[in-house]
C-alpha cells in the first residue's frame, strides 16, 4: 500500500523537461488542477479533450513562461512515468514519430482519459488533508510566493503554511542596497523604523537556482513584487523598466506602470551590487511576457 510520504516523494522527483535554464512548469500546474478538482469530489480519472485541455492551456499562458505554442498533451501524456499517474485508452494511439506522446487529434478521438493510479487516487479520498499538502508542496518547490498565492486563490487551496520560512538576511541585504525604497516607483513607506509593503524580490527564481545574493536581489513594494514575479515587468539590458503589453487597466494603472515604462529603475549606489545581466536575461526570457 502506497504511502502518504511516498506520494510526496514521488511528487518532489517529477521528470520535468529540461533544456538550458528554460521554465516548464506543465506538469506542475496539471498536478495542481487535478488536485483541486479531487478537492471537489471529481472522480479518478480526467478525460483530456473535455476536462484537461482548455484549463491546463489557460494554466500556462497565466503561470507558464511566454511561449507561441504550448502543448498540454506533454504533461498528461508523460506524467505516466513518474510513478503515480494512468492513462486509460492509451494503446489506441501511436506516438508521433520523433515524439513520446501522439497527437492532440488522436488523444481526444480515442477519448483517453487520465488521473492518479487507484492506489494514489484512495491514498487521497482517504487523507483529505494530503490534497493541501501536494498542492503547497507543488507550489512551494516551483513558484515564488507571489505566484503561489495567485495559483493558490484561482485553485481554491488554502494558504495555511503555503509559505516556506524567508531568509531575512537576503531582504535585509536588498532593502539597504536599494535605500529602502521600491526599484520601480519609489516607494518608501516605514512605520517608525519599519518599512513596510517593501520586499526583496529575486530576479531568478529560487526554484530554478537563482541565489539569495544583492545581484539576484530588487528592493520592490509589494505591487511591482507581485507584477515582477508574474512577468507583467521586467527589465532591459540597460536596467529599464519593461511592460508587458498585456497590463491594462484604469489610469491609476498607467500612473503605476505605464508611465514608469522606458525608464531606468533605482539601483543601489554601489555598481556591484547592480542585478547581474545573466540573472536579467533569465527572468526576461523566463518570466516577462513582451
Amino acid at each position: 500500500m502506497k504511502t502518504s510520504q511516498e506520494l510526496q516523494t514521488a511528487i518532489s522527483h517529477l521528470t520535468v523537461w529540461r533544456k538550458g535554464d528554460q521554465r516548464a512548469p506543465h506538469k506542475p500546474l496539471l498536478l495542481l488542477y487535478v488536485l483541486s478538482q479531487y478537492q471537489q469530489g471529481h472522480d479518478r480519472l480526467f478525460n483530456y479533450g473535455e476536462e484537461i485541455h482548455g484549463p491546463l492551456l489557460a494554466l500556462l499562458n497565466s503561470f507558464g513562461p511566454q511561449r507561441r505554442d504550448h502543448y498540454p498533451t506533454m504533461p498528461f501524456w508523460r506524467l505516466r512515468g513518474d510513478g503515480f499517474w494512468e492513462l486509460q485508452n492509451a494503446e489506441l494511439c501511436s506516438p508521433q514519430k520523433g515524439s513520446k506522446e501522439p497527437p492532440k487529434r488522436e488523444i481526444i478521438e480515442h477519448g483517453v482519459s487520465g488521473g492518479f493510479d487507484e492506489e494514489s487516487y484512495q491514498l487521497l479520498c482517504s487523507q483529505p488533508a494530503l490534497i493541501d499538502k501536494l498542492a503547497q508542496q507543488i507550489l512551494c518547490e516551483h513558484f515564488p510566493d507571489s505566484v503561489q498565492e495567485l495559483i493558490a486563490n484561482r485553485l481554491d487551496f488554502r494558504l495555511d503554511g503555503i509559505r516556506k520560512a524567508r531568509d531575512p538576511a537576503f531582504r535585509q541585504t536588498i532593502l539597504r542596497a536599494y535605500n529602502y525604497q521600491c526599484a520601480v516607483c519609489g516607494y518608501n513607506l516605514q512605520h517608525d523604523t519599519t518599512p513596510v509593503g517593501l520586499e526583496a524580490a529575486h530576479i531568478k527564481w529560487k526554484q530554478h537556482g537563482g541565489p539569495c545574493t544583492v545581484t539576484n536581489g530588487l528592493a520592490l513594494c509589494s505591487l511591482h513584487h507581485s507584477a515582477f514575479d508574474m512577468g507583467a515587468i521586467g527589465l532591459d539590458d540597460s536596467m529599464k523598466l519593461l511592460v508587458s503589453a498585456g497590463v491594462n487597466g484604469t489610469h491609476m494603472i498607467d500612473q503605476l506602470f505605464w508611465d514608469f515604462a522606458g525608464k531606468t529603475i533605482r539601483l543601489p549606489k554601489i555598481a556591484e551590487h547592480y542585478p547581474l545581466d545573466t540573472f536579467v536575461e533569465w527572468h526576461r526570457g523566463q518570466v516577462f511576457k513582451g
